[in-house]
């Protein structure tokens, strides 16, 4: 397994992360709607077909804006992208009990079959600095990047910044939306390591 091939695998993960936790935003929201209006749903699959038509309509706003730093950006555009810088941001917010720039849903498991939330690991990871293993646009909006932490380099996390109001807003506010585990496969853990400790090495920038 060869870097590209290992940032294919990288690629499809995150595309199972963010629909999964873009499903359950949706999912509650949609369940706090009703609950408010008092109404009852008859079945979950009421609740499901109506986050994957949110799903959809979000997927398809956001395809119409402007790239935030594309799908394949260079090292210096990630390390220039605002989107990224505010996961350091995040993560000092979360360290010193203010949470600024972390997001309400970004702090517990988003659900049972994720390893999520920033309340689920370690606070020795968030106080290392770490390195960009991949980084490109969300189809749901903001910016998703891996990242592993220099200190602690024995996992690889996916995170995902979003951008709050409309593309052109200079006043638009950043959050971590999302940070989760995706550990490689136990067949797979040696190449990863061997990958990730190669990443370290020749990393630009850390953050």
């Amino acid at each position: 397994m060869n870097k590209e091939t290992i940032k294919e695998v990288l690629k499809k993960m995150a595309i199972i992360l963010a629909v999964v936790v873009v499903l359950y935003v949706a999912y509650v929201a949609i369940q706090m709607v009703f609950e408010e209006k008092s109404q009852v749903m008859d079945t979950d699959n009421t609740n499901q077909q109506e986050a994957e038509k949110i799903m959809d309509a979000i997927k398809k706003t956001e395809a119409e804006q402007p790239p935030r730093i594309g799908k394949e950006p260079t090292s210096e555009e990630i390390y220039n992208s605002p989107h990224i810088k505010h996961i350091r941001v995040a993560l000092d917010g979360y360290l010193d009990d203010t949470n600024t720039g972390v997001e309400e849903g970004a702090l517990d498991a988003t659900a049972d079959e994720l390893s999520c939330g920033l309340n689920s690991f370690s606070k020795t990871y968030y106080q290392s600095k770490f390195a960009i293993l991949d980084a490109y646009d969300n189809d749901y909006g903001g910016v998703q990047a891996y990242i592993v932490f220099i200190d602690k380099p024995d996992t690889v996390f996916w995170t995902w910044v979003y951008r709050l109001g409309s593309w052109d807003d200079e006043d638009g506010e950043y959050v971590l939306r999302a940070l989760c585990e995706k550990p490689p496969l136990e067949e797979d853990r040696d190449i990863f390591k061997a990958y990730i400790e190669d990443e370290i090495k020749t990393a630009e920038y850390l953050f």
